[in-house]
């Protein structure tokens, strides 16, 4: 079942909860605030989440890297590469047992595109269950 923005998801497969925070929509502000430009026919957007590794092991696969904004036409766009102090990224390394890390995604789209919802999966694979928050 899909939440909504603020909400706890559980992804039972590897046993973490995601929390979708805030999406701003578009973020170009911030990226032209530190001198980074955005492709002309594009915006940028920032996502700030939160990950809870309920399981055992360390979760090892960067939070992030499942993050996906899908816009109206279902297209998914994945994370793009970029760094803001203001608002900073995902730690490295593993999330340990009971564990909670949060951070900043950023993403480029076109302008057109309007945005639908946030999914992420544990790998960034479509094959795995995948959880959803609504815009």
């Amino acid at each position: 079942m899909p939440g909504r923005l603020g909400e706890w998801l559980e992804h039972s497969g590897v046993w973490v909860a995601v929390r979708v925070l805030w999406v701003s929509d578009p973020a170009d502000e911030y990226f032209a605030a530190e001198g980074i430009g955005v492709p002309a026919g594009q915006r940028s957007l920032l996502v700030a989440s939160e990950l809870t590794n309920l399981a055992e092991d360390d979760f090892l696969a960067p939070p992030d890297l499942g993050l996906v904004l899908v816009d109206s036409g279902g297209d998914r766009h994945g994370r793009a590469v970029a760094t803001l102090t203001a608002y900073p990224r995902y730690r490295n390394g593993p999330v340990g047992s009971g564990e909670s890390v949060s951070g900043h995604t950023y993403f480029v789209l076109p302008h057109a595109a309007t945005l639908r919802h946030v999914e992420w999966t544990a790998a960034g694979s479509d094959d795995e269950p995948v959880l959803t928050w609504l815009l």
